[in-house]
């Protein structure tokens, strides 16, 4: 593992300098800001909602980073990741903190011998606090392409500038050793009803997962056909009969087929956790695909069982509102 990241003793000092200049004026005109933004948009959306635009993949066994943008592949880096592969985990994680010029351990931040480079963007493993793990620079460019870290993913400097400006905390980085056939693939389940676009253009995939090819693009409001569902994705009929994909996070159920009438069912108690095992999965206020999301949640968090029907799981959020997940994207443990 990485040592944890300091804040440098430069920025501190510069940070408080700043802080002890700022006239009141200023200091009312800023929290007058504050608030208004909250208002507006309230805190935390616009960052939940541009890093829902980016998704970071890492391959360790071709030390490939790729980024992706609206689904596609946007850019493609070379990365060193752990001496071993026990070293650097494996998983879908956020990026949770972020740092220009970071310290370790009492070497100040962009100094020659500090090898965490010029950026760090932290990620929370097992709910820590991002200082652990992380995409950060080097001060050995030679050691990328290599397995060569402690089980940081390590980027040219002027890679992790780029990939630093670019996203935004919140973004999930997906990290896994492109092994084939290590894990079943899972089956569509049949379904039935209308889906409706909800964003101003959805891809439509040949396939249930970001990597797949974009056969066609649909805008908001758009009513698609849905023939089944798999994990976070709807599979759908096009007008000319074939079968594409498209995922939840960009279309509504606007109607739906017997069978979906009968999803919420009778609940049973049941205790112990649920995993999200999908990259992004909804938590709604009611177990029905037509009720709000109350929350998007990334692969691995666990939740707290408190019943189960046929297709759902009845949960308790640690703010100890009810909620509910579906079976196709949580596994119970």
């Amino acid at each position: 593992m990485a040592d944890p990241v300091r804040i440098p003793h430069r920025q501190r000092e510069e940070r408080r300098n700043r802080e002890g200049s700022i006239t009141r004026k200023v200091w009312k005109w800023s929290l007058a800001a504050l608030f208004i933004f909250a208002v507006i948009f309230g805190l935390g959306t616009a960052d939940a909602d541009a890093a829902s635009a980016y998704k970071i993949e890492v391959n360790k066994s071709t030390n490939k980073l790729t980024l992706y943008k609206n689904g596609r592949v946007y850019k493609q880096y070379p990365v060193a990741t752990g001496r071993t592969p026990s070293l650097t985990p494996e998983g879908t994680f956020p990026i949770v903190v972020k740092f220009v010029k970071p310290g370790w351990k009492g070497i100040p931040g962009g100094h020659p011998n500090n090898p965490l480079g010029e950026r760090w963007l932290g990620i929370s493993v097992k709910g820590d606090n991002g200082r652990t793990y992380g995409i950060h620079g080097t001060n050995q460019p030679k050691s990328i392409g290599t397995y060569a870290s402690n089980g940081c993913i390590r980027m040219y400097n002027k890679d992790v500038i780029e990939l630093y400006n670019l996203v935004p905390k919140g973004t999930l980085v997906h990290i896994h050793s492109g092994k084939k056939g290590s894990t079943s693939s899972p089956k569509v389940k049949p379904a039935s009803g209308k889906l409706k676009v909800t964003v101003n253009v959805a891809n439509i995939r040949s396939g249930p997962s970001l990597s797949a090819s974009v056969i066609k693009q649909a805008k908001r409001g758009t009513v698609l056909t849905r023939t089944g569902d798999i994990n976070d994705w709807h599979q759908i009929r096009l007008s000319n009969g074939k079968k594409a994909y498209v995922h939840d996070s960009v279309v509504t159920l606007v109607s739906s087929g017997s069978k979906d009438k009968k999803n919420s069912g009778q609940f049973r108690k049941a205790s112990g956790k649920v995993t999200i095992n999908v990259w992004l999965a909804n938590v709604r206020s009611a177990p029905s695909l037509k009720a709000s999301v109350l929350q998007r949640l990334a692969k691995g968090k666990k939740l707290n069982l408190t019943g189960e029907s046929k297709d759902w799981y009845r949960i308790r959020l640690s703010s100890g509102k009810t909620a509910y997940v579906h079976k196709s994207v949580a596994v119970k443990r």
